[in-house]
């Protein structure tokens, strides 16, 4: 199973963590899930993976921490990953919505057609929340004929949620992630205007107007991040001054032909 064999109780199991008593001060498992909430919003996935795993060490039935450790492993790409753990979570927590959603979606990153049936499912019950409405219309995004479906998943997440940043900035993650940056460039905005030191939603917003051919606003996004810590808006920056301004002009123009 790789990497994440032993990931909902060992957190030093994780590559590259590393766990003392000076790491892991006198923490609860509210507090944990909380660091770890946090570590997720800025994109720290290995650390917040760390944070929900050791939640899970106080207590192995706190399922926001396996739905945790899931978004996680989607954020990361690691698809199958997600749904070796979605199903360990099942067994445990039948038919719960929020996992429902996560193996879901991870299945229809893997290309199989039953994943949106998962997410259906999810969306029927009564107790389905914002994560579950917010891993639709993701999962429609995949489906190139869905869009306008997804829209309304997505719409109706930002309502729960208040207009949350924290859902604005993942409809803008999932817009960007489906090749569609127009799209991205509205809740990414948004979420950048309400959170304006949060280096997760500056790097995607960067990563947007770079795609919309927006150099010069793509620069002050990752200049931004980078100055927050963000390692991939430094690389980002780096390609981008290597290019040169005439190729970036030409770059520009071409994509608003």
């Amino acid at each position: 199973m790789g990497r994440f064999a032993n990931l909902e109780m060992n957190p030093a199991a994780l590559a590259g963590s590393r766990t003392s008593a000076v790491d892991w001060p006198d923490l609860d498992e509210a507090r944990c899930v909380s660091s770890a909430d946090d570590s997720f919003n800025m994109g720290n996935y290995d650390a917040a993976l760390t944070f929900y795993s050791r939640a899970l060490r106080f207590d192995r039935d706190l399922a926001p921490a396996w739905v945790g450790q899931i978004r996680c492993l989607l954020a990361m790409n690691e698809f199958r990953e997600a749904v070796t753990w979605s199903d360990r979570a099942l067994d445990r927590f039948a038919n719960t919505p929020d996992l429902l959603a996560c193996k879901g979606l991870a299945l229809a990153y893997l290309g199989d057609p039953e994943g949106l049936a998962f997410l259906d499912s999810a969306v029927a019950m009564k107790s389905a929340g914002v994560w579950v409405w917010l891993a639709r219309g993701e999962c429609l995004l995949l489906h190139k004929t869905a869009e306008a479906n997804a829209v309304r998943c997505f719409m109706k997440a930002l309502e729960m949620s208040g207009d949350d940043w924290r859902i604005e900035l993942r409809v803008g993650i999932a817009y960007y992630r489906a090749g569609l940056p127009a799209r991205a460039r509205g809740p990414l905005l948004s979420a950048v205007r309400k959170c304006a030191d949060n280096r997760l939603a500056l790097h995607n917003l960067g990563l947007t107007y770079q795609a919309l051919g927006e150099t010069e606003s793509a620069t002050g996004c990752f200049s931004r991040a980078h100055s927050l810590g963000c390692k991939d808006s430094a690389r980002a920056l780096e390609a981008i001054r290597s290019r040169g301004p005439v190729t970036r002009l030409f770059d520009s123009l071409l994509r608003k032909r």
